[in-house]
């Protein structure tokens, strides 16, 4: 059976599941050195899924209703109507990886069942990605409602500076960031790398700090004086 399983009409269906496995053990060795993954890709990537979500929500409010929710770009639209930037990046992946991989290799093995053959990959496929697509936007907005998210409203990362916060993850050295938890003006927490501003200064798990500056995905901090 496992055998059949990565047989090429249903390796990418089994292949996808496979990802789901390795994002779950890298998320877990993360998590063992005082870091994590979902973390770190949500920091790393661009703000365009929150401001997408933030974008849909502000037009709603103005105009009030779904003909102005949908007002604004039609991308922003597609990406909210998918759930991006009501859960971490890592988890929509997860999901649609699921919904894909499960969808295609049910479908193959009806296909098998009805007309004793599989179809071809390819064809195969588009459904899958649509079934991945429609696990991601119900089961993305399921598990928003039941994990910590982001505020709706835009929170711009260049408001972090001057914020204290606290090493929670790991030793913060030079060129070797730790995690930090911060909050913002709305008392959502934010996960964000940091590493000392001075040379030659370390902090570890439980450092109150404040956010100096901002470089790339890292934020450069020093030891919160009044602490």
């Amino acid at each position: 059976m496992p055998t059949e399983l990565f047989a090429a009409p249903l390796f990418p269906f089994s292949l996808a599941l496979c990802g789901v496995l390795v994002i779950a053990l890298l998320e877990a060795l993360s998590a063992v050195i005082g870091h994590s993954l979902s973390g770190l890709v949500d920091d790393a990537l661009p703000d365009l899924a929150s401001d997408a979500h933030a974008g849909i929500d502000v037009h709603a409010d103005v105009d009030g209703g779904v003909d102005g929710a949908f007002g604004g770009s039609s991308f922003d639209a597609a990406l909210d109507w998918l759930s991006f930037g009501r859960v971490p990046f890592l988890v929509l992946l997860i999901l649609f990886l699921l919904g894909f991989g499960g969808t295609g290799l049910v479908l193959q093995a009806a296909m098998t069942s009805l007309l004793g053959a599989p179809l071809s990959p390819a064809f195969a496929a588009v459904p899958a990605i649509v079934g991945g697509g429609l696990f991601m936007r119900h089961l993305g907005r399921a598990v928003g409602r039941i994990i910590p998210k982001e505020e709706t409203a835009a929170i711009s990362r260049e408001s972090f500076v001057g914020r204290m916060g606290v090493v929670s993850g790991g030793t913060a050295r030079i060129g070797l960031p730790a995690q930090m938890r911060l909050t913002d003006e709305h008392g959502t927490t934010h996960y964000l790398l940091a590493e000392p501003d001075d040379e030659g200064e370390e902090y570890g798990p439980g450092t109150p700090v404040i956010v100096v500056s901002l470089a790339g995905a890292t934020a450069r901090v020093m030891r919160d004086p009044t602490a």
